[in-house]
């Protein structure tokens, strides 16, 4: 997730992007989170295996999404559906509390669920804006913060409802884990897609979701055809459980960790996100029409541990970008685009030892420009920095495809040419210095001067390098504008 806060609500844009009432009435907006809740709530009812305790817990996953998205906003309605679902439960379960008792225990309930999942959407959050263009740590500390988060829930909220007389002392014992489990896949499976729609139907959210919605689903084709394959292997597997009535069965469920790493990283992260949740929900239906709830906790583990890879393998994509950047600050120059002074060492070393293996030339040459400090000096640095670029691109396009120029140092460039004698040397380094003086920087001409040495047996870069480097100092002395060879 890319998080940026974001501007400042417009209501022209905002029609665009979800609906006018929830943009302009806090009353709607409330009476939505707190409907919303109660129908996500009742959703992992559906598939409840024990009292208090379901395959999943998608109303975990819902909250964790509002409070990342809306903040503080979502306190008031997630706590009212809370109260509200405690006075429910007490009549479903008849626990025989009154109706103060329920509102009591609905308000501890509250303060309990809300709690962890606030602290864990804060810290995301904050990890988000100090941090918003590294995804990959960002999912990585998503997936941990959501273990820790529904492991604090389960525990506060068991807490709540034994101190309240809603759940037996004993009962936490055969809660507590299929609790915590069913909670925490909640939170990794749906608040991807929760925040997505929530950033789209509320104004001023607290964080934007531009990295992973930016390239949209991809193919609707591929959208479908993989949707499908991983539908049929869902079926298969989970069918399979059922005719055999063996729990060993059961575990070929983890098998599709294998087909979300697969999507994750050829996919988009959007396109991820949607097949993990209707990959989540078919398993969750199947565990309740086909009866596996002799299975039950294998299929938990296996909402987890799928969820948990597919977003570790979009993760993969972004690394590969994030190192790509890293590789081309080690070894490109920034500003003017040619090779850095590291990455031409660790090349002229390898091509030295490729001459050597086969007895051919290699040349190295020196240059600086004549005079650039009167440039920085006269002009400013902005026409220095121009003039640097300039420079660059003509020596480039007067080298060989083999060749490698890299800037040394402010306006010190070094140049290898593998293969080339000293007359090739002179050669090219004769166009260079040509292509140069054609360069014009505010009406004055550009020179260099420049210094060429070639390898010798028994030398290691530093010797090639001083020797150009004692010929560029020639050609300065000498009058500048000029070649010397060591």
């Amino acid at each position: 997730m890319k998080p940026e806060i974001s501007q400042q609500f417009n209501p022209t844009t905002k029609e665009k992007n979800g609906f006018s009432l929830l943009a302009h009435s806090m009353l709607v907006r409330t009476l939505f989170i707190f409907i919303a809740w109660l129908l996500v709530w009742q959703v992992g009812r559906l598939v409840e295996y024990t009292e208090h305790a379901s395959v999943w817990f998608p109303a975990a996953g819902f909250t964790f999404s509002c409070l990342l998205v809306l903040g503080g906003r979502a306190f008031v309605p997630i706590m009212l559906a809370a109260i509200i679902i405690t006075i429910w439960n007490g009549q479903h379960y008849e626990l025989g509390l009154s109706l103060k008792e329920m509102i009591w225990g609905g308000f501890l309930f509250g303060l309990a669920h809300i709690f962890p999942y606030w602290a864990g959407a804060k810290l995301i959050s904050d990890l988000a804006n100090k941090s918003s263009e590294n995804i990959p740590r960002l999912i990585v500390s998503f997936i941990l913060v959501a273990g820790g988060c529904a492991l604090l829930a389960a525990i506060l909220v068991i807490s709540s409802l034994i101190f309240t007389h809603q759940m037996p002392v004993n009962d936490w014992k055969t809660t507590f884990l299929p609790f915590w489990i069913g909670d925490m896949a909640g939170v990794i499976v749906l608040t991807p897609l929760f925040s997505g729609l929530l950033i789209k139907l509320f104004p001023n959210p607290n964080l934007t979701l531009t990295q992973f919605t930016a390239d949209g689903l991809g193919s609707y084709r591929q959208l479908l055809y993989k949707l499908t394959l991983n539908a049929v292997l869902i079926v298969v597997t989970m069918v399979l459980a059922f005719w055999t009535d063996s729990f060993e069965s059961s575990f070929a469920i983890f098998f599709l960790a294998i087909t979300h790493m697969w999507i994750a990283t050829t996919e988009t992260p959007l396109f991820s996100v949607i097949s993990l949740a209707v990959t989540s929900v078919l398993i969750v239906l199947l565990v309740h029409f086909l009866g596996l709830m002799d299975h039950v906790m294998v299929y938990q583990f296996a909402i987890n541990v799928i969820a948990a890879n597919a977003l570790f393998g979009i993760a993969i994509p972004q690394l590969k970008a994030y190192n790509k950047t890293l590789e081309d600050m080690v070894f490109t120059d920034t500003m003017t685009g040619v090779a850095s002074r590291y990455y031409l060492e660790q090349k002229a070393r390898l091509d030295m030892n490729e001459c050597q293996l086969k007895a051919t030339p290699l040349s190295l040459v020196v240059f600086d420009l004549d005079d650039f400090k009167n440039i920085n000096d006269q002009f400013g640095h902005v026409a220095g920095d121009e003039a640097l670029r300039r420079v660059s691109r003509a020596a480039q396009e007067n080298l060989r495809k083999t060749d490698t120029i890299a800037r040394y140092g402010g306006d010190e460039f070094i140049v290898l040419l593998p293969g080339a004698s000293l007359k090739d040397a002179q050669v090219i380094t004769e166009k260079i210095r040509q292509a140069i003086g054609q360069i014009l920087i505010k009406s004055v001409s550009l020179s260099s001067s420049f210094g060429i040495a070639c390898w010798q047996v028994g030398d290691d870069y530093m010797d090639l390098f001083s020797r150009a480097d004692q010929a560029l100092y020639i050609s300065k002395t000498n009058g500048r504008n000029q070649i010397s060879a060591a």
